[in-house]
């Protein structure tokens, strides 16, 4: 492979390349040659070229949410290269001063750290299927801490956690608008399991009130579409907000906010705001602590009754029921 000659105002590394036609994978062919804005054949792509091209082919594949955050961990890292510098460039000793003088020295959470290096290396996985690099400088890069954690792991509300969260009022915290879709929804996520975006994406529609249950269309997973029972104690809330709804969603008047205009973006902001009012800093919750909450409750309930087991709870639940292979 020869080097292309650059002219000094060449910028066609900051400018989006299309794609060969015929898709597929190109790591056992010969990949079709860049053109740079001047445009001569560049036989050595820069960073910020090929991610704009990796990113081309991942649309609609991974959400914009996650889409922004490659963008943003790439980007630092060019930033913090040459201009000139090419992925085929870019060796594990250079990654790993990327990461021990520029991002754990920024002091990022541990979590953010793997989060950007995790980019990173899906777009050089691409590179080495595309047959632009020969390996992946970002494995094993990783930041672990062997001491205690400093982040605890997330769990289940203890229940007197559960008895101050019930009894408080959402309002007092974050005013009437979203006080009184926290109230319904912490009762909701206790005796459901849903998930806060599964509950926030609820249409009048989905209820079958025949049944006493509602439908989840879609959700994290193809699992994850179910009919879920309702509670006797929390029946009249889906009753009450069929009846005012105005828009034709159960929770209406939400606002779709975030890169992938979530209508559980704000609530999500607004929970943490009234849990830390009530628990303070208790580590480890947040409002997917209910649905951990309601699992915890059902295994134990599998322990005194066989109509509970484990795939009623995994249909609850959401997941992948468990299988029985049966020799023939």
């Amino acid at each position: 492979m020869t080097v292309a000659q650059r002219s000094p105002n060449d910028e066609g590394h900051d400018r989006p390349i299309p794609l060969p036609h015929g898709g597929g994978d190109h790591s056992h062919k010969r990949v079709p040659k860049l053109r740079s804005a001047s445009g001569q054949k560049d036989d050595h792509p820069t960073i910020l070229a090929m991610m704009t091209r990796w990113l081309s082919e991942i649309e609609g594949v991974q959400t914009k949410q996650s889409v922004m955050q490659h963008v943003i961990a790439i980007r630092e890292f060019a930033q913090s290269q040459p201009s000139n510098r090419t992925v085929e460039r870019i060796s594990r000793r250079i990654a790993g001063e990327f990461v021990s003088g520029v991002l754990m020295q920024a002091g990022a959470s541990q979590k953010t750290v793997n989060r950007k290096i995790s980019s990173l290396s899906s777009l050089w996985r691409w590179l080495r299927k595309r047959g632009f690099v020969e390996e992946n400088p970002w494995e094993g890069q990783g930041s672990f801490v062997s001491a205690v954690k400093s982040v605890r792991p997330k769990r289940a509300y203890e229940a007197p956690e559960l008895v101050r969260l019930l009894i408080a009022d959402p309002r007092s915290a974050v005013g009437s608008r979203y006080g009184l879709v926290l109230f319904d929804l912490m009762r909701l996520g206790l005796l459901t399991g849903c998930r806060i975006g599964e509950l926030c994406q609820l249409r009048v529609d989905d209820v079958i009130e025949s049944q006493q249950a509602f439908r989840i269309p879609q959700g994290k997973t193809e699992s994850a579409r179910r009919i879920m029972p309702v509670h006797r104690a929390v029946w009249p809330i889906i009753q009450r907000r069929i009846a005012s709804s105005l828009d034709g969603w159960i929770f209406s008047g939400l606002t779709p906010a975030g890169p992938d205009g979530k209508r559980s973006w704000i609530v999500v902001k607004r929970y943490a705001t009234f849990r830390q009012a009530v628990l303070g800093q208790s580590g480890g919750v947040d409002f997917h602590s209910f649905r951990r909450s309601f699992a915890t409750y059902l295994e134990r309930a599998s322990t005194h009754s066989m109509a509970v087991n484990s795939s009623v709870i995994a249909e609850l639940m959401g997941h992948v029921k468990p299988t029985l292979a049966l020799a023939v």
